[in-house]
C-alpha cells in the first residue's frame, strides 16, 4: 500500500523518500482517485517548473481531509503561496530542494495528520543490575492488563540484548526491538501487530534484541516507536536500560519510575538517576519504588526517602521463592494472590489512575502500606 502518494513526473522524489524508509510511489490524480484503498498518509504535488497547483487538489482535500499534502515548487511567489494556501496544502517546500528538509516536511504532515496520542506511558529504570526493574514492568502490565477492562496493554524492552521481559511472560518472540526500530518508518497496525507477541498475561510484547539495531544510537527512532504506542495502546510499558540514549528519548513518558532496594550501592545510585531525571523531565513525572522491601533491613524507609530526595510510597515485599516459581512457569506474580501480587497491582492503580476494584483489599502489612498515600 502507498503511504506517501507523489504526484510527479520525476522518480528522484521516490527515490529519496524511499531512501529514508519511507513507502512512496508516484500516482496520478486520476488514479489515486479510483483506488479502493484508503488514501495515503501524504501527499506530495511537484509544480516546479509550472505556475499554478492543480485543480485536482482543492477537491481531494475536501475528500480526505486527514491527508497532508506537501508542495514542491521552483520558487514560492506570493501567488502560488495564496492558492497553496486554499488548496489546503500544509507545507511548502522551494529548489534547492534537500533529501532532509523533503523527508523533514513529509514526516510533519504525517504525524500533524494523525489523531492526537492518548495512551499513557511508563518507564522502568533500574538503579543498577539486578534490583528487580523487569520484575516490576512486567508486573505492572499484567496488572493493568487486568484491571483496565478491554483497554490495550504493551511491554517493551527496549534493552539491545540480554532483555528478560519474555522470559517472564512466557513467550519466546519471533522479532524484538530491533527489528521495530530498523523499520520505524514503516510501522503502522498491521505492521505492528506482525511485531509484537501475544501473552497468556494479556499484554502485548515488543521484546529485547539479540542484537544492535541498525541506527539504535539514534532516539528519534525511539520516540517515533513511542508515539505510534500512545496511539495504538492505552497503556505502554517500558523496561528501559540505563543508556543516554535511551533515556534521551523519554519526552512521552508519564511517569519514570525509578527502581532500587536497600542495598547501599543500589540506593546511591538511585539517588543520583532520580536527580537527573527531575532535573530533566520534571519532579512530577519522576517516582521512586522500594523493591524487596525488608523491614529488619538496616537502612529503614526513612533513609531511602532522604537519599532519593522524594516519597517513596511503593514498597514491595520480598518473596524469593514466589518469584522464583513465577519465573520459572513465565505467568506474572501480580495474576495471583498475596501480599507481593496486591503490592504490584496498588503500584499499577497508582500509575495508571485506576480505582481499586469493589471488594478488592489490601493484602498482608506491606500491601497496606503500599495503598497508603504519601
Amino acid at each position: 500500500m502507498i503511504q506517501v502518494a507523489i504526484l510527479s513526473n520525476d522518480a528522484s522524489l521516490e527515490n529519496t523518500l524511499r531512501a529514508a524508509g519511507l513507502a512512496a510511489g508516484r500516482v496520478t490524480l486520476e488514479s489515486l482517485e479510483s483506488r479502493t484503498a484508503p488514501p495515503p498518509a501524504a501527499l506530495v504535488v511537484d509544480v516546479r517548473g509550472q505556475h499554478l497547483i492543480p485543480t485536482g487538489i482543492a477537491p481531494f482535500r475536501k475528500r480526505h481531509p486527514g491527508v497532508g499534502i506537501v508542495l514542491v515548487a521552483s520558487t514560492l511567489d506570493q501567488r502560488l503561496m495564496l492558492d497553496a494556501m486554499r488548496a489546503g496544502v500544509n507545507e511548502c517546500l522551494q529548489e534547492p530542494l534537500t533529501r532532509e528538509a523533503l523527508e523533514e516536511a513529509v514526516r510533519g504532515v504525517i504525524v500533524g495528520s494523525l489523531p492526537a496520542p492518548t495512551g499513557q506511558v511508563f518507564a522502568f529504570v533500574g538503579a543498577k543490575g539486578g534490583v528487580g526493574t523487569t520484575t516490576l514492568a512486567v508486573n505492572t502490565a499484567a496488572s493493568l492488563a487486568r484491571a483496565s477492562d478491554g483497554g490495550k496493554v504493551l511491554v517493551i524492552d527496549l534493552h539491545q540484548g540480554f532483555g528478560d521481559a519474555a522470559v517472564f511472560l512466557g513467550v519466546e518472540p519471533r522479532f524484538s526491538i530491533a527489528d521495530a526500530l530498523e523499520n520505524v518508518n514503516r510501522v503502522d497496525e498491521a505492521f505492528f501487530r506482525g511485531l509484537v507477541e501475544k501473552t497468556k498475561a494479556g499484554v502485548d510484547l515488543l521484546g529485547s534484541a539479540d542484537r544492535m539495531a541498525q541506527g539504535a544510537a539514534d532516539p528519534a527512532r525511539v520516540r517515533l516507536l513511542l508515539d505510534f504506542a500512545q496511539r495504538a495502546y492505552r497503556f505502554t510499558v517500558l523496561d528501559v536500560p540505563r543508556s543516554d540514549m535511551t533515556l534521551d528519548a523519554l519526552e512521552v513518558v508519564s511517569n519514570l519510575v525509578v527502581v532500587t532496594s536497600q542495598e547501599l550501592p543500589s540506593l546511591r545510585s538511585a539517588g543520583r538517576l532520580a536527580h537527573t531525571l527531575r532535573s530533566r523531565y520534571g519532579a512530577p513525572r519522576v517516582k521512586a519504588v522500594m523493591n524487596r522491601f525488608d523491614k529488619r533491613a538496616e537502612i529503614a524507609h526513612a533513609d531511602v526517602e532522604r537519599v532519593i530526595g522524594d516519597a517513596v510510597k511503593h514498597l514491595i515485599p520480598s518473596d524469593y521463592f514466589a518469584a522464583l516459581e513465577a519465573l520459572n512457569h513465565g505467568r506474572p506474580m501480580a495474576l495471583e494472590q498475596g501480599p507481593l501480587a496486591g503490592a504490584f497491582r496498588t503500584l499499577a492503580y497508582d500509575l495508571g489512575g485506576i480505582k481499586k476494584r469493589p471488594g478488592e483489599k489490601p493484602q498482608g502489612m506491606l500491601s497496606r502500606l503500599a495503598f497508603r498515600r504519601a
